[in-house]
């Protein structure tokens, strides 16, 4: 056991060197803030349109607010639009859940004389986003978001690609649902939807007890989380109204995936009071938040900016990582360990049992979490519905296993029932590295994660079959007598029958019945009574 697990010590060291925390979620890129000497304002851009991505620019700067104590925060916020599908949202924060939302959609196409609908919403917990109706109700008094310009523009057209190879679009696999990016063809028409915000007073939004399940917003941060989702295929039915259902983004969070996160660096964005008396008017505004061109970081990064910032991304949205513990945990160390154990030396069943009851413990666990965090609402992916059936199935598997052990302390040989518990077993290993993978995909995690789990699975699975065939290939070098075992070489689970029988009687006649461990000596004098009973009887049928 010493080399064993010193083996699964060298495992777990080799993939750390390569990859980066399993819970904490990351993006995909890592870039640096871009530095200028522009006014006092963050930018943030996407551009992805021609690729099947998301396409938008937000620029903010804040003003102090002396009534309040606190900041007037102002957000500009473009979207590149080609028809009236889909929406775009930037929130506050690095949880759906409390975070401040702008979700802008609308019909560019038909209704270019309309304004682009600009819902605000929130949600407490992990579902369907809700308009906010009344501003001073939720945050107290003083904090207010006013939508103080909103209109399309015509962006001109899709540019024709300059190469067959610029034409190309890599299709990745986004996330369970496996859909290609819809690229507009070139030529299509384009339209911006123009959107100024102002939140007055925004830092109350996370203020006071009834605040403290929000995400916090704060012009002097140096590292303020932001977070950004789309959705490019909702048919609104030409019906835009701010309460409209939104439909889920996409689950992958990297490049042409239905999400991400950026870090702003605020305490740049403050104007001083030389810079305007009072309210700032709306054109003033757009002049000094107007998109820079080619420019996607402007005092931003894809990466926290500053130590606290890295423990808040590390502290935030802790139920998706409560769940990823517990089920990595559960399918990448102690199952596979199970397996090992049952075919290990001394009280293997006694291990073996603990283990994986303590496995099945966690995968409930994980599971629960897991119902928790979707809610009310029906598994929509591949990693939902395949986490359900694992949990299922391991249930009839721990039922399947306690029916075998009570089995064969009767009838001393295995069954199609354990059989069933043992296969059920693999496959559910099996599918839960399948799925502890699926599930890195759906939050976003980048490749090098998601290889490095990959590669630790790979050689875990190459452990754990090699331990499984160097037992059996030991057991049948000590086996001399055409397929019967000899002493000390009983089959997997006649130990942890040994280990139940009751002993000098029948069963239960000394209490003993359902003793799970007992020492090598007792074990070896079983074997010798038991061999000793065997031949008596064969010399007495003679």
């Amino acid at each position: 056991m010493a080399r064993l697990t010193s083996l699964l010590g060298a495992l777990l060291l080799s993939v750390s060197l390569f990859t980066q925390p399993l819970l904490g979620a990351s993006t995909t890129t890592s870039t640096t803030t871009t530095t200028t000497t522009d006014n006092k304002k963050v930018q943030y851009c996407q551009t992805g349109l021609t690729s099947g991505a998301a396409d938008f620019c937000l620029s903010l700067s804040s003003l102090p607010n002396t009534t309040t104590s606190s900041h007037d925060i102002y957000f500009h916020l473009t979207v590149t639009r080609w028809n009236a599908n889909g929406w775009t949202a930037v929130g506050t924060g690095q949880t759906m859940a409390g975070a401040l939302m702008f979700v802008v959609y609308g019909d560019p196409v038909n209704g270019t004389e309309k304004e682009p609908v600009v819902s605000v919403r929130t949600v407490e917990g992990h579902r369907q986003p809700q308009l906010i109706e009344d501003f001073g109700t939720i945050a107290g008094k003083g904090f207010d978001v006013q939508v103080l310009a909103s209109n399309w523009k015509e962006a001109g057209t899709v540019p024709v690609p300059a190469s067959k190879e610029e034409g190309k679009v890599k299709v990745k696999r986004h996330d369970d649902h496996d859909e290609h990016p819809i690229i507009p063809a070139a030529g299509t028409k384009t339209y911006v939807a123009d959107v100024l915000l102002a939140c007055y007073s925004c830092s109350l939004w996370s203020s006071g007890s009834a605040g403290s399940w929000r995400t916090s917003i704060s012009a002097t941060s140096a590292s303020q989380p932001f977070l950004w989702a789309w959705n490019d295929r909702q048919d609104f039915g030409g019906t835009f109204t701010r309460d409209a259902h939104l439909k889920m983004h996409r689950h992958h969070g990297s490049e042409t995936g239905g999400y991400g996160f950026f870090w702003a660096d605020m305490t740049r964005s403050v104007l001083g009071s030389s810079n305007y008396l009072g309210k700032p008017t709306t054109e003033d505004l757009l002049k000094t938040l107007s998109i820079i061109p080619d420019t996607n970081l402007l005092g931003t990064s894809t990466k926290p900016l500053s130590a606290s910032g890295w423990l808040d991304k590390v502290t935030s949205n802790p139920l998706p990582k409560t769940h990823a513990f517990f089920m990595t945990m559960a399918f990448l160390v102690l199952f596979p360990l199970g397996v090992i154990l049952i075919r290990s030396s001394g009280n293997a069943f006694q291990k073996h049992w603990l283990v994986q009851a303590l496995a099945s413990i966690f995968t409930l666990a994980g599971a629960g979490v897991g119902l928790y965090m979707t809610g009310r609402h029906i598994p929509s992916t591949l990693h939902q519905w395949l986490g359900l059936a694992i949990t299922f199935l391991l249930v009839i598997q721990v039922i399947l296993g306690w029916r075998h052990h009570m089995d064969f302390l009767r009838i001393r040989r295995r069954t199609w029932i354990s059989h069933g518990h043992i296969w059920l077993g693999r496959w559910a290993v099996v599918a839960g590295w399948a799925n502890v993978i699926l599930g890195l995909l759906l939050s976003g995690h980048s490749r090098v994660d998601v290889w490095g789990v990959g590669i630790f699975v790979g050689m875990e699975a190459v452990v754990v079959v090699w331990w499984v065939w160097r037992v059996a290939q030991r057991k049948a070098m000590a086996s001399g007598d055409g397929g019967q075992n000899a002493k000390g070489t009983m089959e997997d689970g006649e130990i942890e029958s040994h280990a139940l029988m009751a002993r000098n009687g029948a069963a239960g006649a000394d209490g003993e019945y359902f003793r799970l461990s007992m020492s090598e000596d007792d074990l070896s004098s079983s074997e010798d009574e038991e061999e000793g009973k065997r031949g008596n009887g064969v010399r007495g049928g003679r």
